[in-house]
């Protein structure tokens, strides 16, 4: 009992749930819908409504339709959706991620956490942000790359960045590419960290940590005269950058 308690005033709290939610919703004629079936996590009683409420939250944090947890198809009424059935493994993840989130926001509550005069809480979107799998981007890219290749990594990119930027599902500040050359460099892909570099470079033209990392990844490749054209930019911008300076005198052989 203690657990669905817990899970109601999740849902409540945090998917904005109003008290009126169990009403008949205005303007709607006939009878009632059919109450739901099947609920497991959820309380039992709930009436359509306020359920309809939680999951819409729920598809909105992930970034997915209702056939994503549910038995339906793309485009079809809902009223042609098996809701009850249990087919589908996700709907089985979503229940335990349920669970998950209510004892998180239960361990935080206990802590007695706050930031402001509310207390903290968290939802399925604080991780996911509007993805399925709430992977950073920096994550996603180096999953592409190592399957299919940087060719394929960098067109990702370039497609989420299309679709994405300007929300908050990824971060697509300059460290986000940063760390996929970086990690393509330690793993002596120097090629494919070279192309992350440069389209970072590109991108941000007046980082001078960007602009430092290139000239570090020219060196490292042999690129001698890129890499002091690299470190004179990163001067421009940072003129007391003295690793710049100090890696510059070291290539130019200058005291």
């Amino acid at each position: 009992m203690r657990t669905c308690r817990r899970i109601a005033v999740l849902a409540v709290s945090i998917l904005l749930v109003a008290s009126s939610a169990h009403t008949q919703e205005p303007g709607r004629r006939g009878p009632p819908p059919p109450a739901p079936k099947n609920l497991k996590v959820l309380p039992k009683d709930w009436p359509r409504d306020s359920v309809m409420v939680v999951m819409r939250a729920f598809a909105g944090g992930l970034g997915v339709r209702c056939q994503y947890c549910h038995v339906g198809r793309e485009g079809m009424p809902l009223d042609s959706f098996d809701f009850a059935s249990d087919e589908k493994p996700t709907k089985e993840t979503a229940r335990e991620m349920m669970r998950m989130v209510a004892r998180i926001n239960d361990d935080v509550a206990k802590a007695r956490i706050r930031t402001t005069s509310a207390p903290v809480r968290v939802g399925c979107i604080t991780c996911h942000r509007g993805a399925a799998r709430p992977l950073m981007l920096e994550d996603t890219l180096r999953r592409v790359a190592d399957v299919q290749g940087a060719d394929s990594a960098l067109a990702a990119y370039r497609v989420l960045r299309e679709r994405h930027h300007g929300r908050f599902t990824y971060d697509f500040g300059e460290g986000s590419l940063s760390t996929v050359a970086r990690d393509l460099a330690a793993a002596n892909k120097l090629a494919d960290a070279r192309r992350f570099a440069e389209l970072n470079a590109e991108l941000y033209p007046q980082s001078g940590s960007v602009a430092f990392d290139l000239a570090r990844l020219y060196e490292q490749m042999g690129e001698k005269a890129l890499a002091i054209t690299q470190y004179n930019k990163v001067l421009q911008l940072q003129p007391r950058n003295q690793q710049a300076a100090a890696r510059l005198r070291v290539l130019q052989g200058t005291p």
